[in-house]
């Protein structure tokens, strides 16, 4: 069942579990609507309840906005970049590969994460969103592996 908020149609069965991905949920619906991916992600930060230090989070919000821009989520028509796919993006496509190859991870952040840093040399302890957003985007069915 879709409900409408404001001038988004937004999916009334939630598969979110975090704010990122609830967030990620209704960027992917301002998509469909039309905004363009900074648009997107703002407005769902208008749409979900929580801190506003937490909405406004940056690494989750780099991550949906250049995977967008750079065509890996397919209910968007990328134009041309703005800039280049941001360093988050890039973790979020070493993760991608991981779950492609280990489908239970989906569910295991920590297990996830782990294997995302043994895969790429990545250093920094938590992943900041970064997954949250990628597990929106591939329980929703819009992740493009490749762009």
């Amino acid at each position: 069942m879709q409900v409408q908020k404001n001038d988004v149609q937004v999916q009334s069965e939630s598969v979110a579990t975090t704010v990122y991905e609830r967030l990620t949920e209704q960027a992917v619906s301002a998509l469909r609507a039309g905004r363009p991916p900074a648009d997107a992600w703002a407005w769902a930060q208008t749409q979900v309840e929580g801190r506003q230090s937490t909405l406004n989070k940056g690494c989750p919000r780099s991550t949906f906005v250049s995977l967008a821009e750079h065509g890996y989520v397919t209910v968007y028509l990328p134009g041309e970049a703005a800039s280049a796919l941001s360093l988050n993006a890039q973790h979020a496509l070493v993760a991608a590969a991981v779950q492609r190859e280990h489908p239970e991870v989906l569910n295991n952040k920590r297990a996830w994460w782990e294997a995302t840093q043994r895969r790429s040399g990545i250093t920094r302890k938590g992943e900041n969103g970064v997954l949250d957003v990628l597990r929106a985007l591939i329980r929703l069915g819009v992740f493009r592996a490749q762009p």
